[in-house]
């Protein structure tokens, strides 16, 4: 996992694990500060301190399985960016949810490329049609949003049959990739 597409799906498959409906996505790609920042916020579950302190340890989860279970997602991302000569934090609390961020600078020789970042964001929302998603990917001064809320509420009634249907793949990736 080198993309920083892949370690956002991999940050917002632990808050969707974590029990979110809202997840807001912000990719800030500042040329005139010399830097990217990706931000991740959930209303999932959240962490009390004492599992925060451990969420960084790639051998401890919360996740129960059979399998034994390791959490690479936010190591691995704290790594990158502190690798990359950036910083990270996070910060949660029971019953609140999760924020963590991440940044380096964009002139630093080891940033990993951005990835299929649009398309990445479509299979996250039409997978998983009753979460609401925020998405901003700021570049200098030009600013992207979007939002599924009104997408749904203009389906109506019909949201759920229509959302992974063709029409709608086409139509995400069409206003996703107006970034």
């Amino acid at each position: 996992m080198y993309e920083l597409a892949l370690f956002m799906l991999d940050l917002v498959q632990n808050a969707l694990t974590a029990g979110a409906t809202y997840i807001k996505i912000w990719l800030d790609e500042d040329f005139t500060r010399n830097r990217l920042t990706l931000t991740i916020a959930d209303n999932g579950c959240g962490m009390a301190p004492h599992t925060l302190t451990r969420a960084l340890d790639p051998f401890m989860t919360t996740k129960t399985s059979r399998r034994k279970s390791i959490g690479l997602g936010l190591p691995f991302f704290r790594q990158l960016v502190e690798s990359c000569g950036g910083g990270f934090k996070i910060k949660s609390r029971p019953g609140c949810g999760t924020v963590i961020t991440g940044w380096y600078p964009l002139d630093n020789v080891d940033q990993p490329p951005l990835g299929d970042w649009n398309e990445t964001l479509r299979a996250l929302i039409q997978a998983n049609p009753h979460v609401r998603f925020y998405c901003a990917h700021r570049r200098n001064q030009r600013c992207v949003t979007f939002d599924t809320l009104p997408v749904r509420r203009a389906l109506g009634p019909h949201a759920d049959a229509l959302w992974q249907s063709a029409d709608m793949t086409t139509w995400f990736r069409e206003q996703l990739s107006a970034s």
